[in-house]
């Protein structure tokens, strides 16, 4: 038979009646594809390279046009993309147009879920396989869903919710059970553990049917020999909990056999019911390098990109900047030596949250939960009430799954929690599962949550230290970037940094912009942009959507023929709707320009740079939008002065 060769595969047809040396060998090229591209366009490696046979072997087993395939996360899809026709797109990766990083509904017919978060699949998956029952042509049996879940995800309160309802209903589902021991950083929790327990249990398994066959010639036990044998099974049976929930329990099997694989996907598919296959595989598979550091491998720089060149010309001494992420991990450090009561909490992203080196330093005091937003939340709430001041660190996009114990535990318990909210805003090659655009609108909703935006570094520690003093719920957020330490005024001599006021960085006559965050950046780059041109707006750093400076905006509404506002935030129910609301409430009128991320879903892109030109909030951008308003405004007072004829 010919060779099995990656760049010519279309469809996973393609893989049927192949045999186990084509298989195997294009396990291997796939292997070296995944190293290759992805260090080239950046992107999730090491969990890639451990799926690489599982893959092959589901491919080899199901048809996922009929049966369905369910990525929790996806953070492990590559080989699936490579094997349905997207291998020739592997060069434009996370890049802008090219295919996304995740599984997307929108992209391909094998992919039934635009993924990202965790631990929903077993649930979406059960859902998929109910809808498809009966649809299948009279005689044949119905389609197979399969829920593709790593270890950490399995830990999810969600995923057991989906669990226990499947062991009750019993659909055509099973669960593939990537145990790799990871996460992004490592596995945690009692799950965790129990796992660990079934990797070292075949002997354990062997051991307790020996057992339990003794138990039953011991004539004394009598009607107690069931209850015994129990007893040895919970404690030395594997996956024992998945099977008093209703779940036949497969495994633990290795994830590298491809013919294993491939075995136990043939038995099973003989059955119906629930099951969850267990496979054990090594993050990293094949790359040497990941085999040293399983975090940093998970996911990679690219080595060249194209990402757009933002010009900053006004900056003539631009000192040297680092990320949002690590002035956050300078000021809670800072903070943590001087106050004991400070407890650092993050839901599986200790490095990704800047959290690192808090918890090499203060390992009592760090808290690591897993994949458990609403955990980590209600966690930080009991702190609180117990005397503590938790700074729980958690993606603007993944606290959306906590919504709930903000305003349950945190809000209306008035608790002394602060939200610590990386990736606010826009973040570029990961794309829409992961852009922080809507922490703003489902969280000013809320009484009593202050919601705070630092410009720059001196100001996000500014900002904790606030929150720390002033008490009750705060929101800091920050966006995937890099920050200046002092952007425009030295931290010394700016005005005390009191909830509900806003600082005013640049004077002008011809508008007002009022800007959070590090927009501040962009909106002071556009108007020096603009006074080259003659044209003079005055610049404020918001500081606060939550309370408002409503004094400034009042003041500054007498002064100027408009508003502007600016942030790196969708534009229902955000800053700038904060702002017009305020206005009216106030009863005044001024025409008001928002600008923000308009109503749609902000796909994936080569950088975060580039998400801001296409949303119009690069300096360059902002500078046309108020030149064209600026020129609309002279016209129109120009028509009014003029007589009528």
């Amino acid at each position: 038979m010919s060779s099995l060769l990656l760049s010519e595969i279309r469809s996973p047809d393609e893989l049927q009646g192949r045999s186990l040396e084509d298989l195997e060998s294009l396990c291997n090229q796939m292997r070296a594809a995944l190293v290759e591209k992805v260090l080239q366009t950046g992107g999730h490696l090491g969990s890639n390279l451990g799926v690489v046979e599982l893959t092959v072997a589901l491919h080899s087993s199901f048809d996922f046009l009929r049966d369905k395939l369910v990525f929790d996360v996806s953070h492990q899809c590559y080989p699936h993309k490579m094997l349905t026709g997207r291998y020739a797109e592997f060069d434009g990766l996370r890049q802008t147009e090219g295919i996304s990083g995740f599984t997307n509904r929108f992209e391909s017919d094998f992919d039934p879920l635009t993924a990202g978060h965790a631990g929903t699949a077993i649930s979406f998956a059960m859902g998929l396989a109910e809808g498809l029952k009966g649809t299948s042509p009279e005689g044949e049996e119905d389609p197979w869903s399969v829920a593709f879940v790593g270890d950490s995800g399995l830990a999810c309160g969600v995923a057991f919710e989906g669990l226990n309802q499947a062991g009750e209903r019993k659909p055509r589902l099973i669960v593939v059970l990537n145990d790799n021991e990871w996460s992004i950083a490592k596995s945690v929790g009692a799950m965790a553990r129990y796992l660990s327990r079934i990797r070292t249990s075949k002997t354990l398994q062997g051991t307790a049917d020996r057992l339990i066959s003794l138990a039953h010639k011991i004539p004394w036990l009598g009607d107690r020999i069931d209850e015994v044998g129990e007893v040895l099974r919970h404690v030395m049976v594997p996956g024992h909990v998945f099977e008093e929930l209703g779940v036949n329990y497969v495994g633990p099997l290795d994830g590298h056999d491809l013919d294993g694989c491939m075995e136990a996907f043939r038995r099973i598919k003989r059955l119906g019911g629930v099951h969850l296959v267990h496979f054990l595989t090594e993050k990293g598979r094949g790359y040497e390098p990941a085999s040293h550091d399983d975090e940093r491998a998970h996911g990679v720089k690219p080595a060249k990109s194209s990402l757009v060149k933002v010009s900053r010309p006004w900056k003539a001494n631009d000192p040297e900047r680092k990320s949002f992420t690590q002035s956050f991990s300078d000021a809670i450090c800072h903070l943590a030596e001087k106050d004991s009561r400070i407890i650092a909490l993050t839901a599986a992203m200790p490095s990704g949250t800047g959290l690192d080196e808090f918890a090499s330093r203060w390992p009592n005091r760090f808290v690591d939960t897993g994949i458990t937003e609403q955990h980590a939340v209600a966690l930080a709430g009991g702190m609180a009430t117990g005397g503590k001041r938790p700074i729980c660190a958690i993606y603007s996009t993944f606290l959306q799954r906590a919504y709930d114990q903000v305003f349950q535990e945190v809000a209306l318990q008035e608790e002394n929690v602060i939200l610590a909210l990386d990736r606010a805003g826009l973040v570029g090659q990961d794309g829409p599962t992961h852009q922080g655009l809507y922490d703003l609108a489902y969280l000013r909703t809320l009484p009593g949550i202050q919601l705070a935006s630092p410009r720059d570094g001196a100001d996000l520690q500014r900002m904790l230290e606030a929150a720390l003093e002033c008490g009750g719920p705060w929101s800091l957020r920050w966006p995937r970037g890099s920050v200046v330490h002092e952007l425009s005024n030295p931290a010394g001599m700016r005005p005390d940094l009191i909830p509900g006021t806003a600082e005013r960085l640049r004077d002008g006559c011809d508008g007002v912009i009022f800007a959070l965050g590090a927009m501040v950046e962009n909106a002071l780059e556009a108007a020096e942009i603009l006074s080259a041109e003659k044209i003079q707006l005055e610049v404020w750093d918001a500081r606060f959507c939550r309370p408002l400076d409503t004094g400034a905006l009042a003041d500054a509404s007498r002064r100027h023929p408009f508003i502007a506002t600016v942030e790196e935030h969708a534009l229902q129910g955000g800053f700038g709707s904060a702002v017009t609301e305020a206005l009216a409430d106030m009863g005044i009128v001024i025409p008001v320009s928002r600008h923000g991320v308009e109503d749609r879903f902000i796909q994936h892109a080569s950088s975060r740079e580039e998400q801001l030109q296409v949303c119009g909030l690069s300096s360059e951008e902002l500078a046309n939008q108020w030149r064209e308003r600026i020129f609309e405004t002279r016209s129109q007072n120009k028509l009014e002065q003029e007589p009528s004829s």
